[in-house]
């Protein structure tokens, strides 16, 4: 069978020059592989990670000591065997750096049209190439994003969810498998507020949420934690803005009533030495039972505090196809270790005429300065008093997750 279609639009030129769509696409992922470019969007991840270059067999088990990441083991039933391990050693489904991937397919009816604009004499050269080269793009850009968002997922909700990432078949991960991540959280820096950060609670007085986070964040700093970026949904952000006891602080008493800006609430948090606040908008598609349905990575009842900048690596490991090809399939490097396969299928392999684009690789991101990332809950709590101070007489208004658990625990003793 030969391979991917796009192969066969060689008639046509651009810039003077003969073109093979697949070829030009390899070099333009080079160039941007490079120069260290993200192609299409920038994720969080490419902003807060560096990607290191794709090792042949670096597993989780060659990492766990340098970055203190622990990994789930199998579940299994009293009486199962413990399961089949391959004879090299490794642990295929909890040792490994995970494998990512999908595929799309475009069907015969679909190549019908490109062919005719591929043929049509009416058109110009460069408005064919155009109009060939946007289905390309489209099928390119969905497998290699799809593949860097599951880093996006994986980073989100481990800083939303006390360090720890897990992907569910039946949850987020359709067809897929179960696994999850623990970056080993530092206890101290998993923390919950004493009450639920809502309207009810600031009209009472017993919160305002940016004295508490310049509280938390002088706290941080006499920890050697220098807080540099806050996280969280854009539904807290847009209440924190709303929120009375903001508006308070940004316009007195006579001018309570106005909204405060983004650059009120920028100065606010600037005069009270806490950091930027970050909104988190990220959202995913997933398709379970072939029904598309959108799930977010963060979990909006949580705050999460990280240093400015870089905090950590995504390690890819080479892909599978790159150690063993097909000859009937083209492939494309796309850098950040994903690799993009074509190739076409039709009677003489028992299939449905058409032609499959794939996204696949070896990710996962290394967290090294966990130690420096705070997680803290403000909503979804069992509200407790708040009584202790610290040195100064000034209230806390927050407690470790592992104190908070304890208290819980004897109150429903």
């Amino acid at each position: 069978m030969p391979k991917s279609i796009y192969t066969t639009f060689k008639g046509l030129h651009k810039n003077g020059s003969p073109l093979e769509l697949l070829a030009t696409w390899r070099k333009t992922f080079d160039k941007a592989s490079e120069r260290e470019v993200a192609l299409f969007q920038k994720m969080y991840t490419d902003s807060w990670f560096t990607y290191n270059t794709p090792q042949m067999s670096l597993t989780a088990e060659a990492i766990v000591g340098k970055y203190n990441i622990r990994f789930m083991a199998t579940l299994i039933g009293d009486e199962s065997p413990t399961p089949l391990r391959r004879s090299d050693g490794f642990d295929v489904w909890t040792k490994e750096i995970p494998r990512v991937g999908h595929k799309f397919v475009m069907f015969a009816r679909d190549y019908r049209k490109l062919m005719e604009v591929y043929e049509n004499p009416r058109l110009k050269e460069a408005d064919k190439v155009k109009q060939i080269e946007k289905t390309l793009t489209h099928d390119i850009q969905d497998a290699y994003l799809g593949c860097k968002d599951v880093m996006d997922f994986i980073v989100l909700m481990a800083f939303s969810n006390w360090g720890v990432a897990q992907f569910k078949p039946t949850l987020n991960n359709p067809g897929g498998r179960e696994y999850e991540v623990d970056y080993s959280m530092p206890e101290a820096n998993k923390l919950v507020s004493l009450v639920n950060w809502t309207t009810a609670n600031t009209k009472a007085g017993k919160l305002i949420p940016i004295l508490f986070l310049a509280a938390l964040c002088s706290n941080l700093r006499d920890r050697g934690i220098e807080p540099g970026e806050i996280l969280m949904s854009q539904e807290l952000y847009t209440w924190l803005r709303m929120d009375s006891t903001t508006r308070l602080l940004a316009h007195g008493s006579d001018k309570q009533a106005q909204v405060v800006t983004k650059s009120e609430l920028n100065a606010i948090l600037e005069e009270n030495e806490i950091p930027t606040i970050t909104v988190i908008k990220r959202k995913m598609g997933i398709a379970p039972d072939g029904k598309n349905k959108v799930i977010n990575p963060w979990n909006p009842n949580f705050i999460a505090i990280k240093p400015a900048g870089v905090i950590g690596e995504i390690q890819p490991s080479i892909e599978d196809s790159e150690l063993i090809e097909e000859d009937d399939v083209d492939y494309i490097n796309a850098g950040n270790g994903v690799r993009i396969s074509k190739w076409r299928t039709g009677a003489s392999t028992g299939q449905t005429a058409g032609e499959y684009t794939e996204g696949a690789a070896r990710l996962l991101p290394l967290i090294t300065e966990i130690g420096q990332i705070v997680c803290l809950q403000v909503r979804g709590i069992t509200e407790k008093a708040v009584e202790t101070t610290d040195e100064n007489g000034v209230a806390n208004y927050y407690l470790t997750k592992a104190e908070y658990d304890a208290e819980t625990e004897l109150a429903t003793v």
